[in-house]
């Protein structure tokens, strides 16, 4: 004959065990179920800056367009603009983007010297990562 406290406690261990057998269930659930949301459409970055030409001492908004499959993606995980002199090769500055909205994330600077640079935008977003470069001139 089974006593009440016996049942109360067989029926507790299999309710807690129902739980913790459904909740690992359904973390292993989540999981699958973001891994399946992950576009296999590649991030396209549009590099830009503002002004086009820059002039010594003159400021400059550098601009990473981060879209996948034509929407903003606004959760990149890095996005760095590194930036190295054409002229001399030991010239070089990184700049970290900020996220302004819009899949948009913007830095800038003043540059001290004249000359061509190379501009490349390293960004790494949703599992992949890009860096397109372009060719900046400063003029004096």
């Amino acid at each position: 004959m089974i006593k009440p406290k016996q049942l109360a406690a067989a029926l507790f261990v299999i309710a807690v065990t129902s739980v913790v057998g459904c909740s690992s269930n359904s973390t292993e659930h989540n999981h699958m179920h973001a891994a399946a949301n992950v576009s296999m459409e590649p991030i396209q970055v549009e590099l830009s800056w503002n002004p086009e030409q820059g002039k010594v001492g003159g400021q400059i908004t550098f601009q990473a367009e981060v879209t996948q499959a034509g929407e903003p993606v606004n959760d990149a995980r890095e996005v760095l603009f590194e930036i190295v002199s054409k002229n001399d090769g030991t010239v070089k500055l990184e700049l970290e983007g900020v996220a302004a909205g819009n899949g948009v994330y913007e830095a800038e600077t003043a540059f001290e010297l004249e000359g061509v640079y190379t501009v490349t935008s390293h960004v790494t977003a949703r599992t992949q990562h890009s860096m397109p470069s372009k060719k900046l001139v400063i003029a004096p």
